[in-house]
């Protein structure tokens, strides 16, 4: 298995393989292009993929994010592995990039996961991550 950056070409593999976590599904792919190119141009984001022989199995969004009022941190924003992949070490290694940059960085890596994903509550935890707090999300929507 390969981790890499992700590139541009990666857009469309990305949005099929995030489909299966229930993700926005049949994205189009001038849309998924669109958002994966913005990605790609942040100093504050990073996008790594996995791959098996040429075939992408998984991808990780971080971001580095900064707050007016408490200390930055790194934020694992999405992590989804291809169903066929699940339990072979490709969401492991994804996160191991994340921790790497956060390493690097000298700032704590952050992941929020919906409570009802027991599933990811496990990963996570298996690799040393801890919860912190619990806490409810508002939108609005015009």
């Amino acid at each position: 298995m390969d981790v890499r950056i992700a590139v541009l070409q990666d857009a469309k593999a990305i949005a099929d393989v995030a489909s299966a976590l229930g993700y926005e599904s049949k994205t189009a792919n001038d849309l998924a292009e669109k958002r994966l190119e913005r990605l790609l141009k942040s100093n504050n984001d990073r996008v790594w993929v996995a791959e098996i022989n040429g075939q992408l199995i998984g991808w990780l969004h971080v971001q580095h994010a900064f707050r007016a009022a408490s200390a930055d941190f790194i934020e694992i924003l999405g992590l989804s592995v291809s169903d066929q992949a699940r339990l072979k070490g490709a969401g492991r290694a994804l996160v191991e990039k994340a921790k790497e940059w956060a390493l690097a960085e000298n700032i704590t890596l952050r992941v929020r996961t919906n409570d009802v994903r027991e599933g990811a509550k496990m990963f996570y935890s298996t690799l040393g991550f801890s919860i912190s707090k619990t806490q409810s999300v508002f939108e609005f929507s015009s």
